[in-house]
């Protein structure tokens, strides 16, 4: 996951729930739910590019080429992809698929492959569920299981959660599990859909060039930085034994 920028909108929630469903996990309606709304609240405070823009269209093009490859369950979440034109190198998903791009990450990109690799971690956090696991593990953790055993005894098919607002949304970071399935299924969704996985390489190799020249990228402040990132990638490339085309340089990149 890149770092997520902060805002506070509060959401409140009931979320009803079935006797053998997690009665603290949103579902997919409540994910979408808070991403139209952050989404909302995020296009009205930053500068988004418009449609016309070259890097909007790069985006939502290689964007919509990988969800085409997702499986029918995958794609079918409400995907959109927009630009802020903020001098940060950052990007997320938000719960439901709404996806941002500052220009500061885009910027510092050369090839489609590269943010064709970050376009797939952002999506498989969004399909995957990634914020609905976190915000379950973190309330868990918050009330225990004591008064866990307790409200379920109270009522089985209801629980009032009332504290689900932007700065959760924004800010709950996820594990290093889901950020390496992030990597891999991203890497893999990149290379159904045509692209060079070593793109994928080679962006987390300039995600930790940042952090050595001392310009910590927005993403290092919510994931812990893994030493072992891009050897994993790599020798997962190398498990694939394919031969791919050459990587494709992004018109705005600089020679």
């Amino acid at each position: 996951m890149l770092a997520r920028t902060r805002m506070i909108l509060p959401v409140l929630l009931v979320l009803p729930v079935a006797a053998h469903a997690d009665p603290f996990r949103p579902s997919r309606e409540q994910q979408i739910q808070l991403g139209e709304r952050a989404a909302k609240d995020l296009k009205a405070k930053e500068k988004v590019l418009p449609e016309s823009d070259e890097r909007v269209k790069m985006l939502r093009s290689i964007g919509n080429r990988i969800i085409a490859k997702l499986s029918d369950k995958d794609k079918n979440w409400p995907y959109t992809f927009d630009v802020i034109d903020k001098n940060e190198v950052n990007a997320f998903a938000l719960p439901g698929g709404k996806t941002f791009f500052y220009t500061g990450l885009l910027s510092k990109m050369k090839t489609e492959d590269e943010l064709a690799a970050v376009v797939g971690h952002e999506l498989t956090h969004a399909y995957r569920e990634h914020f609905a696991s976190s915000y379950a593990d973190a309330q868990k953790r918050e009330l225990g299981l004591a008064v866990l055993l307790t409200i379920l005894r109270a009522d089985r098919n209801m629980v009032t959660v009332a504290a689900i607002s932007n700065q959760l949304l924004f800010d709950l970071p996820f594990s290093r599990r889901h950020e390496t399935e992030a990597d891999d299924r991203g890497t893999d969704a990149m290379v159904l859909a045509g692209f060079n996985p070593t793109g994928a390489a080679n962006v987390f190799r300039m995600f930790q060039e940042l952090k050595k020249g001392g310009a910590s990228p927005e993403f290092l402040s919510t994931h812990p930085d893994d030493k072992n990132r891009v050897k994993r990638i790599e020798d997962r490339i190398k498990k694939m034994k394919v031969t791919w085309g050459p990587l494709k340089p992004l018109p705005w990149a600089k020679p």
